[in-house]
C-alpha cells in the first residue's frame, strides 16, 4: 500500500479564480454561492453528468455535491484545457494547481471518499476506507503515457488516472498548503495575491506538472 503521508491531492483552477478560492474557501459545484464571474474549464457536459452520478458509498449524494480533486497531474484534462480539445483553451500560466496532503482532509471533520477513476463515469467505483487506498491504480496515476494505445496495452488508463478525492460541499482555504504554478511570472502573481490575504501557502514553480 502506498505511503499516506506522501500522497498528496490536487485541485486544479483557472488562475482568475484565485483569489476567490483563497478568500471564501472550496465549494463543491452544488453548494457554490452564485458567482457569474467565476472561469470553469471543465466540459459542461461531464460537469452535467457529475450532477446525475450518485456517489455509491453516500448514496443519498452526487459527484457535484463535492469539492473534486486529483491524484494526479499533468493530467489529460490538463492537455483538453491548453489544446481547447472540447473545453475553452486556456494557456498553462493561467492554470494553477491548490495542493493538499491527502491525510489533511481523509478525517473525521469531513465526509470524503475517493474513487479508482473519472467520478461521472458509471463503472467507476467509491471507497470511504484509507485501506482501500491500493484500489486506485498508482502505475496509470504517474505514467505521463495515458494514451488508448499507451505501451502497456491498458485502454482503461485515461479514466483510471483521473481517479479522485471527493469532499463534501466545502473545504477551508486553511487546508491548501501549497499552490504548483507554471512559471514564475504566475508565482508572482499568487504570491502577491497569498499576502494581501494573509494566508500562510508556499508558492512553488512545478513545469513538470505541466506539458
Amino acid at each position: 500500500m502506498p505511503d499516506l503521508d506522501k500522497i498528496w491531492v490536487f485541485r486544479m483552477i483557472a488562475l482568475d479564480n484565485v483569489e476567490s478560492d483563497l478568500t471564501n474557501g472550496l465549494f463543491s459545484k452544488l453548494n457554490s454561492p452564485n458567482n457569474p464571474n467565476r472561469k470553469d474549464i471543465g466540459n459542461t457536459e461531464i460537469i452535467s453528468e457529475r450532477s446525475r452520478r450518485t456517489v455509491n458509498c453516500y448514496p443519498n449524494s452526487v459527484v457535484n455535491n463535492y469539492v473534486p480533486f486529483y491524484f494526479s497531474v499533468k493530467t489529460p484534462m490538463l492537455y483538453n484545457i491548453y489544446t481547447g480539445h472540447g473545453v475553452p483553451k486556456l494557456s498553462q500560466p493561467n492554470i494553477v494547481y491548490l495542493c493538499v496532503p491527502l491525510l489533511d482532509l481523509a478525517t473525521p471533520n469531513f465526509q470524503w471518499c475517493f474513487t479508482d477513476g473519472n467520478a461521472a463515469k458509471v463503472i467507476t467505483s467509491y471507497f470511504n476506507n484509507l485501506n482501500d487506498i491500493n484500489k486506485i491504480d498508482w502505475r496509470s496515476i504517474t505514467s505521463s503515457d495515458f494514451k488508448h494505445d499507451n505501451a502497456d496495452g491498458d485502454e482503461d488508463r485515461i479514466r483510471k488516472k483521473h481517479s479522485e478525492f471527493l469532499v463534501k460541499d466545502y473545504v477551508p482555504n486553511n487546508k491548501i498548503n501549497r499552490i504548483a504554478v507554471y512559471n514564475n511570472r504566475t508565482k508572482a502573481i499568487v504570491e502577491e495575491i497569498v499576502q494581501k490575504l494573509g494566508l500562510d501557502i508556499i508558492v512553488i514553480v512545478k513545469r513538470d506538472f505541466y506539458f
